[in-house]
């Protein structure tokens, strides 16, 4: 029979170990998934050109995204984790340079989830995981480190994670441990193994909120064309992060 000190160290080790993690891991991201949805963007035909990500941050059924997946539409709608579809109505707040925007859905009861932001820097080594619908596959999760802090020309400060991330990911949460928001999935590097980046998520608590419009009027202002250039390196962000639609 194992010594009570032997068996109490041993489970002390056990429920600090990456092990112990892993194993809690499917229950967290069962409390995430409902907050993140699939955007689906329409031209002035009816016809969709290109998905990407969001998720919901407070009660009220605010939805933030890249500025970049929305600008180019329409319409859009959003498809939640339960699969129903609901119009995307209103822009409170939307910022070409920071490539983030926040709207608003017509959902009937509000939304199912929200996500919080975390309040700190995200730190080197950080485990994170990342929910979006990479290439229209709703509800994928990939997981992964924080890399690096960069400051890359055009965009800023950036978050640079190892959690893989494709065309229709843009607009996802970059989420810690504990579920809380430290980032926007943006786009990667094309030239490079697993090279992804995401808007830092304290950035979403600076979006100022203006008089709310209609989502078309993003693309009467001017859509992609307002975008800042990407920095050296980064293909056009069209063809990375969302590539349209046949």
């Amino acid at each position: 029979m194992m010594p009570r000190t032997a068996l109490a160290l041993l489970l002390l080790w056990y429920s600090t170990s990456p092990l112990s993690a892993q194993e809690d891991l499917p229950q967290l991201i069962a409390r995430i998934q409902p907050a993140v949805v699939t955007i689906i963007i329409f031209d002035r035909s009816g016809r969709a050109i290109g998905n990407g990500s969001g998720f919901f941050i407070n009660p009220r059924g605010h939805l933030v995204s890249n500025y970049h997946v929305l600008s180019r539409a329409a319409k859009a709608e959003i498809k939640t984790f339960d699969g129903r579809r609901y119009p995307i109505n209103l822009v409170l707040a939307a910022d070409p340079k920071l490539d983030l925007i926040k709207v608003t859905a017509a959902l009937p009861a509000g939304p199912p989830a929200y996500l919080s932001i975390s309040p700190t820097r995200p730190r080197l080594g950080e485990r994170v995981i990342v929910l979006g619908s990479p290439l229209g596959l709703d509800q994928t999760v990939s997981d992964g480190m924080v890399s690096g802090i960069r400051r890359l020309p055009g965009l800023g400060e950036v978050v640079q994670i190892s959690a893989p991330i494709s065309p229709g990911s843009s607009g996802g949460p970059v989420l810690n441990v504990k579920g809380e928001v430290l980032g926007v999935a943006l786009g990667f590097l094309s030239r490079g193994q697993n090279l992804n980046f995401a808007i830092p998520g304290n950035l979403i608590l600076a979006l100022p909120e203006d008089s709310p419009k209609p989502l078309e009027s993003l693309n009467q202002e001017g859509g992609a064309s307002r975008l800042p250039p990407p920095p050296t390196g980064f293909p056009p962000r069209p063809t990375i992060l969302i590539p349209p639609k046949n």
